[in-house]
Formats: structure tokens, C-alpha cells, sequence
């Protein structure tokens, strides 16, 4: 009773377990991937926080408004002489030695205004305002960078674990058609056509055959705990992954993804935009050897307390600073930034030729993957016919049990190289769009 009790529940659990798989499309997948991936939420902050950096570098052209209170008071006659004046209650007495020298503490409480409008200081606002919208656009870039990648590895791990499925259906026919050949080979031995030694080894090959599925089986469950990872869900969730077409696709010569990188790829386009980024550096630099021109107004009010003196004035004046001599700074400021210009340039052209040959490569793996999927096709047609022949000979007692066991081996093979061949033919396809910079989502 308490087996049966146990036998149910194991039933019911599993029976739920299938249930609670959910079907996925590569469409699905993606987005959930774009969805979730924390890689790609950190470059979207990226972006949020280079567009604040533009409104920041633009608040340096705009007036500059700051309110001040101060509260004093003091018996020092610098300070009661000028507060007096300031408050304009100035008399005629205060002129008296003892009350200029001896004075009585004085309180003033003043609020004061200022207003001061940058024009032009040394360049700093507008290379600062260049610099802010590049680091923008780099953001920007590499945003797509990023989501252009995750689409990538989502679309690798959907096709791993479809292959790994794959391969789990190929064990179990091969599985079973080695259950169907023990079967002959027992039912030879028992007419005394054959010798107990061809009935164990054909054991043995179906052993070998059931520990090569249980691996499959294995793979399969990293296969789908991958992909959770890059989906960002728990990694025991279970999937149905929907088919993708593995059909061929004409695509364009060598020379059409090299200018698609070369003009489009956002990693790329992110070095570009560092390059410009260092030329803005240098012109900063030039730009610091300039002058300084602001404008200031003040405006103060001074009282002595509620219903005391009290007075108020105005203030407006224009400055230039001119800069002489800062101990040979300026001028390693301007050596620096040029030195680190032509630094990336370097790195731009060295990067260019790393993206050249990354899509020469992908191009080239899928050309060898589309010839790939020719040859095991053909291999897996000529492994079904061989076995027929080897089945039908080893039935009429004309070969031996290893001859049967080969072909067996032979038919697993092909069919596992042609699935292979299959999907690194649909990955090299999304991956030569990937180095090109073209991929998106929802190819199916």
C-alpha cells in the first residue's frame, strides 16, 4: 500500500513537471533576455547618466544665481565704519576720533544677491558641452553593443538546447534500435545461429548506447540552466523550446559584412567616438591657453535689525583673466592629450582590423558550415542504407555481429554529426550578423 501511496505521488509530480513547462520561441526568449539581462539595465543606466552629463555641461552657459545671508556683529572700527556705510546711517559724528577709534559693536545683517554670466572661460563650456554629448552617443553605442550581444548568446543557448533535445531523440532511436537488433541476435542464439558471445556484445553495445543517452540527458539540463542564466530566471525553470528554420539562406559576399562592421557595428562606432573624444581633449587643451571674461552683478541690502539703519546697494562689473604663466602646465596639458590622440588612433586602426577579420571568419565558418551540412546529409542517407543491407545480412546468417554493431555506430554518428552540422550552420549565420553589427531580434 505505502509503495503504491509513493508510486502515485512520483506519477503526479512528474506529470505536473511537464505541465509546468512552459513553450519558448527564440522570439520569447529574447525578449525575455532584453527584458531581464542586468547587463543590459546597467547600459541603459549608462545612457540616463551620460544624458544628466549634457544637462550639466549645458547649465555652465546659463547665469549663475547664488543668495547669501550674513549675520555680524563686532566693535572693530574697520568693520563699524564700513557696516555704518553700508547701511547708510553714516553721521557727521562718527568722524570723532574716540567713535572711529572706540566704536560700540555694531550688528549687521545683509543679504546679498550675485548674478555672474560666464561668456567665455579658457573654453571650458563648450568642450565640456562636446564631451558630455560624445560620452552620450558612446553610451548610446555601446547600449547597442550590448543588446546586440545578449541577443547573440540568447540565440547561442536557444540552439544548445534545441541541439541538446536533439541529440536525445537521436540516443533514443539509436537505443531502441539496438533493443530491436538484441532481440534478433537473442532469437538467432536461441535457433543456434549464433554465438552467446555476439548476444553479449550486442549488451554491451546497448549499454554503451543507454550511458550515451543518460549523458544527453545531462547535457540537455545545462543546456537549459544556461540559457535561464541569460534569460535571468530561475535556473531550474523548465522550457518547451519552439523549432527555428534551419534552412539555407543566400547571403552577400565577404565585402558587404566587412563594410557593414566597418560602418554600423557598435563597439566600433564606441572606438570612433573615443578618438573624438580625445581630439576634444586637445582642443580644450589649446583653448586653456585663452583668457577668462565673466560678468558679475551684485546687488546687497544691510540693516542693523527690524527697525534699525538699513540700506542697499548695487554692484556691476566685467572680468578678464589672462593667462601668463602656470610653471609649464598648459603647455604638458596640450603634449598629454596629443599624445593620447594619436594613442587612439592607433587602437581605432587596430580594432578596425580585429573586427575585419572577425567577420572574414565568420564568414568563412559559414560557408564551411553550409558545405558541412551537404557532406553529413549525404553521410546520414548512405548510414541508412548500409545498416538495411548489414540488418538484412546478419539476418540471413552472411556476416558477423561486429559487421551489424558498426553499422548501428555508423547511422549515430552521421545523424549526430549532421544535427551538429544543422545548428553550427544557423549559429554561424547569427554570428556572421553579430560581427557585421546587424543582428536583431526575432529571426525565427
Amino acid at each position: 500500500m505505502r509503495l503504491a501511496r509513493w508510486g502515485f505521488w512520483l506519477v503526479f509530480l512528474l506529470v505536473a513537471r511537464v505541465y509546468a513547462a512552459e513553450p519558448l520561441t527564440l522570439e520569447k526568449a529574447q525578449k525575455i533576455a532584453l527584458a531581464k539581462n542586468p547587463y543590459l539595465k546597467a547600459a541603459e543606466a549608462q545612457v540616463e547618466a551620460a544624458a544628466a552629463g549634457i544637462t550639466r555641461a549645458r547649465s555652465a552657459f546659463f547665469p549663475r544665481v547664488d543668495i547669501r545671508e550674513l549675520y555680524q556683529r563686532s566693535d572693530s572700527p574697520v568693520y563699524v565704519f564700513s557696516s555704518k556705510l553700508a547701511q547708510q546711517n553714516f553721521q557727521a559724528k562718527d568722524f570723532e576720533l574716540d567713535r572711529l577709534n572706540y566704536p560700540s559693536p555694531l550688528t549687521n545683517l545683509k543679504t546679498e544677491i550675485s548674478i555672474t554670466q560666464p561668456l567665455f572661460n579658457r573654453g571650458q563650456e563648450i568642450t565640456g558641452y562636446r564631451k558630455a554629448k560624445i560620452n552620450h552617443e558612446m553610451a548610446l553605442f555601446w547600449r547597442k553593443a550590448v543588446k546586440q550581444r545578449i541577443l547573440y548568446e540568447t540565440e547561442s543557448a536557444y540552439l544548445s538546447l534545441l541541439l541538446a533535445q536533439e541529440r536525445i531523440d537521436v540516443m533514443k532511436s539509436a537505443v531502441e534500435t539496438a533493443r530491436a537488433n538484441l532481440k534478433t541476435v537473442s532469437a538467432r542464439l536461441a535457433q543456434g545461429m549464433a554465438l552467446r558471445s555476439d548476444y553479449l556484445q550486442a549488451k554491451v553495445f546497448l549499454a554503451s548506447l543507454e550511458k550515451e543517452l543518460l549523458d544527453a540527458k545531462a547535457k540537455a539540463k545545462i543546456a537549459r540552466s544556461r540559457l535561464n542564466v541569460i534569460l535571468g530566471v530561475p535556473l531550474t525553470k523548465e522550457w518547451i523550446p519552439q523549432k527555428v528554420s534551419l534552412s539555407f539562406v543566400k547571403v552577400p559576399d565577404l565585402a558587404f559584412w566587412t563594410q557593414k562592421a566597418l560602418s554600423q557595428r557598435p563597439d566600433l562606432l564606441a572606438e570612433k567616438a573615443k578618438l573624438k573624444l580625445a581630439q576634444e581633449e586637445v582642443r580644450g587643451a589649446k583653448l586653456n591657453f585663452g583668457p577668462a571674461v565673466n560678468l558679475k552683478g551684485v546687488y546687497e541690502y544691510n540693516s542693523e535689525g527690524i527697525g534699525g539703519a538699513q540700506g542697499d546697494a548695487f554692484t556691476l562689473w566685467a572680468q578678464v583673466d589672462f593667462n601668463i604663466f602656470r610653471g609649464f602646465g598648459d603647455k604638458a596639458r596640450l603634449a598629454e592629450a596629443r599624445a593620447r590622440e594619436l594613442a587612439q588612433q592607433a587602437q581605432l586602426k587596430a580594432y578596425e582590423r580585429e573586427v575585419y577579420h572577425q567577420v572574414e571568419k565568420a564568414y568563412l565558418n559559414l560557408l564551411t558550415a553550409h558545405k558541412q551540412v551537404k557532406v553529413t546529409e549525404a553521410a546520414v542517407a548512405e548510414a541508412k542504407e548500409g545498416l538495411k543491407i548489414v540488418e538484412k545480412r546478419y539476418r540471413e546468417g552472411l556476416t558477423i555481429i561486429v559487421e551489424l554493431l558498426d553499422a548501428q555506430t555508423a547511422l549515430k554518428k552521421a545523424r549526430l554529426q549532421h544535427l551538429d552540422a544543422l545548428y553550427r550552420y544557423r549559429l554561424a549565420l547569427t554570428e556572421l550578423k553579430f560581427r557585421a553589427g546587424t543582428l536583431s531580434g526575432g529571426d525565427q
